[in-house]
């Protein structure tokens, strides 16, 4: 594998928040689904929005991160995984919502699943068809789905585990992992 194809992919784990084992694999994971609209504790289940990041400002070619709305301001959707070079990467995100002018946003917090920690949590807010530069700089992100933002009972919003496109990372809520 080519120096710059892994350098690609680790900028990837990254802004997917570090998710992934110590494979390069990043084929799209898609997330058991239901119609149902409320969140299941034991499983995580949530309904879902999903961000695509890519590696340039055209946002394809990327992975997905589905995450979990309709949950309160406070609940807690971390992940963890190891990146390619063998290093521990933990992030999590609260305040997730949707807003009024079709945007969709959350707190990250970096190195940690629970929503704290020593680092300020960094506000990420998406646009419907628009693909943005992101963190780090060297990534682009755009909404790939937001129908549980403008749809929620609607056939259209999935209700599902959050998750990564990136094998082998580990899904948290409020803390406690996620039953896949």
């Amino acid at each position: 594998m080519n120096i710059f194809f892994k350098a690609w992919i680790l900028t990837l784990l990254i802004a997917l928040g570090g998710c992934g084992s110590g494979s390069s694999d990043t084929s799209t994971t898609t997330p058991t689904t239901t119609t149902t609209g409320t969140i299941s504790a034991a499983s995580c289940s949530a309904p879902l929005v999903s961000i695509q990041t890519g590696s340039d400002a055209s946002c394809k070619g990327g992975g997905l991160h589905f995450y979990p709305v309709g949950m309160g301001a406070g609940a807690c959707h971390g992940w963890r995984s190891v990146d390619t070079a063998g290093k521990l990467h933990d992030n999590s995100a609260n305040n997730i919502r949707c807003n009024g002018d079709g945007s969709f946003s959350f707190d990250q917090y970096a190195d940690s699943i629970s929503c704290n920690g020593a680092l300020k949590p960094t506000t990420k807010t998406f646009f419907p068809g628009k693909c943005d530069r992101d963190i780090p700089p060297t990534l682009y992100s755009i909404p790939a789905d937001l129908s549980c933002c403008s749809a929620t009972g609607s056939s259209s919003c999935k209700t599902g585990v959050p998750s990564v496109s990136v094998a082998g990372s580990s899904i948290y809520l409020n803390n406690q992992q996620c039953v896949q």
